[in-house]
């Protein structure tokens, strides 16, 4: 109840950060920045996510049975 309180209180006295637009945009800059094709290679990704999560399973896997 208290940290709802706190929480309340601190996002009532916060300014409106969100009251005022973004600066407009310079003539002839379209690009916002780099861009980076990530969906070309999102199966890379995933690959390297899978393999590492294996290898976490393996290690604590066998850490476990160490242990025993």
């Amino acid at each position: 109840m208290v940290l709802f309180i706190y929480n309340f209180i601190m996002l009532g006295l916060q300014s409106p950060s969100g009251s005022t637009p973004p600066p407009p945009a310079r003539p002839g800059n379209t690009v916002n920045g780099p861009q980076l094709p990530i969906d070309d290679n999102i199966w890379v990704l995933i690959a390297i996510g899978v393999i590492v999560g294996i290898y976490f399973i393996y290690t604590r896997n066998r850490a476990i049975n160490k242990a025993s």
